[in-house]
């Protein structure tokens, strides 16, 4: 399985190595989508980086902040709250919302909730 920097940092910030060989462990039922997600993230361009940032900021603020809530409580209720912050800053800035979002994906659109920040990411 190849590694990205964000598994890397997750595992070390964790510190917990187990991590990196048992993501499923600690991630829970999506982790194979989060690792996909975080080995993509990073061979985006600067100008794929700057549209999805320009995409993050057409959105309207509080259903932004709404959505962060969504996420982190997914991420939470499918981890532990403890997982889920060292997921999240281990995360690059701009995918943060993006790794809670797919750590809780299943417990999201359980809810009728559409995703907001995996889809930032798509056809860039």
């Amino acid at each position: 399985m190849k590694i990205s920097k964000t598994h890397q940092n997750f595992a070390d910030n964790l510190n917990d190595q187990r991590a990196l060989e048992h993501p499923e462990e600690f991630l829970g039922p999506n982790w194979k989508e989060l690792l996909n997600f975080w080995l993509y993230y990073e061979t985006l361009s600067f100008e794929q980086l700057v549209i999805a940032r320009r995409r993050y900021l057409s959105l309207d603020w509080s259903h932004r902040a709404s959505m962060f809530d969504s996420a982190e409580s997914a991420a939470i209720n499918t981890t532990t709250e403890i997982i889920s912050h060292h997921a999240y800053m281990s995360a690059p800035i701009g995918a943060a919302g993006t790794t809670w979002e797919l750590i809780g994906v299943h417990k999201i659109l359980e809810q009728g909730i559409p995703l907001t920040f995996v889809p930032l990411f798509l056809n860039l």
